[in-house]
């Protein structure tokens, strides 16, 4: 028999995409007495299926998290359901995979939109009882990266965005494992575009790394994607010294503030990267993947708004070694920060709070031992996980294995002030 608890379920489902927004909540929400319990894509269903509770606020993809046997126990024990996407901002054709019709949203409480376009396609294109539960609150990451803008110091090193999710796949995939699990010639023709500029890309990036350690004093400093295997790296670790740092850090917006400029192929980080101010240099011209990126991601045409786009090696040298570098911006770009990515409060977190927090819950003595029981739990699944294949630990957050840098605890401690003395951030 299942057992309800007052404990709210936040759901971050990857870890260095959506841990600092989770964190954020969690923090603001025990400081107003409710206990929390941050899950993952390892033990959410199986804890869902004994422990149910009152309030589930669920950031990521809706199809990974609130499948089938969720929607339904949710449903049966009257969990209040809180949505929010890791990627809203899309193309209009793409909508429908991050809101699929065959989900009841009519039983979700509030579902919280990162701007317009997306909150306007799902008006016309879904069906809801209310309204009202439509939340326009904006990207949650904007005011966690501001934060980190005005407090982190920078280096001397060059951030390198890492997209090489195909080519050095976490489950240790091969090409064609890609090619042979796609449904349709569309899905296949993505995928080559996707192996295509991840080849290309990677042997600008390794033309970059010499450059660098032999004609500078910078440091490399290089973030693969989470999709990736990051043993693969030791290569350049064994090769570059301690002049090649790998940035693992479980929030992007954090490394981007700490380097002097960022490198890589177009990508919706550059969203961070223009919040925290550091310069972008795309290499989408130079490597001539333009029209390849916009048919994976139409929308990454946005992009090339808020970077500098060299056609040259030579040009790309002279951005790396420019130590005035500036950020590029544009009417535009600030014109879809505002429409897109912004909603009715530029702290986002207040918004979303206040529905947390509409219907209050009273804590209970039970729920202390059941929040022991969860972490104590998680402790022991997560071992397990380590023991069988540790690169499933870099995707999925664990209480025991990471531990919160000082650097989000301090921007969790700075926007819980603003939430408790009401300031916005504009």
């Amino acid at each position: 028999m299942p057992i309800q608890t007052n404990i709210v379920f936040l759901y971050a489902d990857a870890l260095r995409r959506d841990l600092s927004t989770c964190y954020i909540i969690e923090r603001a929400l025990n400081e107003r007495g409710v206990r929390t319990f941050i899950c993952s894509r390892r033990n959410f269903s199986r804890f869902f299926k004994h422990i149910i509770p009152q309030k589930l606020f669920l950031l990521g993809q809706i199809d990974a998290c609130y499948e089938q046997h969720v929607q339904h126990i949710a449903k049966g024990y009257n969990s209040e359901i809180f949505f929010m996407p890791s990627e809203g901002f899309l193309a209009n054709s793409q909508y429908k995979l991050v809101y699929p019709e065959i989900f009841e949203f009519s039983n979700v409480e509030a579902i919280f939109f990162w701007g317009r376009n997306s909150l306007q396609w799902f008006k016309e294109n879904r069906i809801i009882d209310n309204p009202q539960k439509l939340k326009r609150v904006g990207y949650s990451r904007l005011p966690i990266a501001r934060e980190y803008q005005t407090s982190v110091k920078r280096d001397k090193k060059i951030g390198f965005i890492g997209r090489f999710a195909a080519l050095n796949d976490i489950y240790k995939r091969g090409l064609l494992d890609f090619y042979l699990s796609e449904p349709s010639l569309s899905n296949r023709v993505q995928t080559a575009a996707r192996q295509e500029i991840e080849s290309k890309a990677i042997n600008c990036y390794i033309d970059l790394f010499e450059f660098i350690v032999n004609h500078t004093d910078l440091k490399i400093s290089f973030r693969p994607h989470p999709n990736e295997d990051v043993s693969t790296y030791r290569y350049l670790t064994e090769r570059y010294g301690p002049r090649f740092e790998m940035n693992l850090g479980y929030d992007v917006a954090e490394w981007m503030a700490s380097c002097l400029c960022m490198v890589g192929v177009s990508s919706f980080s550059y969203v961070d990267a223009y919040a925290t101010q550091t310069p972008v240099i795309c290499l989408d011209h130079y490597l001539k993947t333009k029209s390849k990126a916009l048919l994976m991601e139409p929308v990454l045409e946005w992009m090339y708004e808020c970077c500098h786009l060299p056609d040259t090696l030579d040009d790309i040298k002279r951005l790396l070694t420019d130590r005035h570098l500036k950020p590029i911006s544009s009417d535009k770009f600030n014109n879809l920060i505002k429409e897109e990515f912004t909603g009715e409060s530029a702290l986002v977190f207040d918004r979303v709070l206040s529905e947390l927090l509409r219907k209050p819950l009273k804590p209970r003595f039970v729920d202390g031992i059941l929040l022991f029981s969860l972490k104590f739990c998680d402790f022991i699944l997560t071992s397990i996980t380590r023991f069988m294949r540790k690169t499933n630990l870099s995707f999925d957050y664990s209480y025991y294995y990471h531990p919160i840098s000082d650097g989000i605890k301090g921007i969790a401690t700075s926007i819980k002030k603003q939430l408790n003395l009401g300031i916005l951030h504009e």
